[in-house]
């Protein structure tokens, strides 16, 4: 632009003019402009548009289990059965059932990592819903070992 003594040159600002393409961020510079983007979006090719990223996709959100991509984020959303998503809101964390006293185990819990395992004591056998116990009679199926009478 053709400054006020008619001789010299000054810059145009394409960003308070609203003539650049940028749809986010506008930075002059002297003859011209660049673009930016804010957090969560990257330029395109012709560096003007601003795309967002998906962070899920890409495996750059920190999420240790489920990603949810929204417009300039993501969210980690759940966990899975047998997991809690942390304070961070990222990770996911065991559910220790047994210590929280949630297994229906009987007898005997184990933890596993997102799950648990029932067991029973010795002279019990773990029922068709690998939770309960009973009682095997040892005398009935002959394995007791006694040499006489069993009761």
């Amino acid at each position: 632009q053709l400054a006020a003594d008619l001789k010299t040159c000054g810059d145009i600002d394409e960003c308070v003019y609203h003539i650049s393409e940028c749809n986010q961020m506008c930075n002059n510079t002297v003859g011209s402009y660049s673009c930016s983007c804010n957090s969560g979006y990257h330029l395109d090719s012709g560096n003007r548009i601003c795309i967002d990223i998906n962070e899920c996709e890409l495996n750059i959100s920190g999420c240790t289990q489920f990603c949810s991509n929204t417009i300039g984020s993501f969210f980690c959303s759940v966990c899975n059965i047998g997991f809690l998503l942390h304070e961070d809101n990222t990770t996911c964390t065991d559910i220790d059932e047994c210590a929280r006293n949630i297994s229906g185990c009987s007898q005997n819990c184990t933890n596993t990592n997102g799950s648990y395992n029932c067991a029973c004591y010795s002279g019990y056998q773990i029922a068709a819903d690998l939770m309960n116990c009973y009682d095997v009679d040892e005398c009935r199926l002959n394995t007791s070992g006694c040499s006489q009478n069993c009761t």
